[in-house]
């Protein structure tokens, strides 16, 4: 909201409060209406009094002229999505759109998975990304966070040709569940373990049997 139209707001907030405070007197016979009209006219019939109720009423006017023919729809579109301009018009991207790209990036990273995203843009005109995401307890965050960020990036440069000035990573869980992409932690190395394990157990059963 700009500065205007907060001053209008809060200048047309007090002229209200004012007058359901005065209209609450009068009725209740607390305030007499001769007492107000009596104020008025001795403040009209100094020069700087009425002027200064005239410049008032000017500024008023105009904040009211603003606000019925001028105020339109904000041109700060951001909260709708992402304004594209060139020399042909604008482009809109949804939010949605750009969540859903992000979604699609997750779902191609092994051991992760989107819980919500978000995307702003700052005072600069800089695009943000926040991602939430649940990962799973076999993979390295560090690496996984890094691929997301990496990927997030050059899908928002490819498909939207937007660059991304920072992508900032939540990690809302850890699951033990096996997420979509990962492979169990069975690696060659505990295999081996495994089968040696095996051996020495049966060399050690022929030799108790002998």
């Amino acid at each position: 909201m700009k500065f205007l139209d907060k001053l209008s707001l809060k200048i047309f907030s007090i002229i209200i409060l004012l007058l359901s405070i005065c209209t609450i007197l009068v009725m209740t016979g607390i305030l007499k209406v001769e007492m107000i009209t009596t104020q008025v006219e001795t403040y009209l019939n100094h020069d700087k009094g009425l002027i200064a109720i005239i410049v008032i009423l000017a500024i008023l006017m105009l904040l009211s002229i603003k606000e019925l023919f001028f105020a339109g729809k904000s041109n700060d579109t951001t909260k709708e999505g992402i304004i594209l301009e060139n020399t042909s018009g604008k482009l809109v991207i949804s939010k949605e759109s750009l969540e859903n790209l992000i979604a699609s990036v997750v779902k191609e990273i092994p051991g992760a998975d989107t819980v919500s995203s978000k995307t702003i843009l700052d005072k600069n005109k800089n695009l943000i990304v926040y991602v939430t995401t649940v990962v799973s307890k076999d993979v390295m965050i560090k690496d996984i966070s890094n691929e997301l960020q990496e990927k997030v990036k050059l899908a928002m440069k490819k498909t939207a040709d937007l660059d991304v000035k920072e992508v900032n990573i939540k990690i809302k869980n850890i699951t033990s569940k096996k997420i979509r992409g990962t492979i169990p932690v069975n690696t060659d190395e505990e295999q081996n373990l495994q089968e040696t394990s095996r051996e020495n157990y049966n060399e050690e059963k022929d030799i108790n049997v002998n």
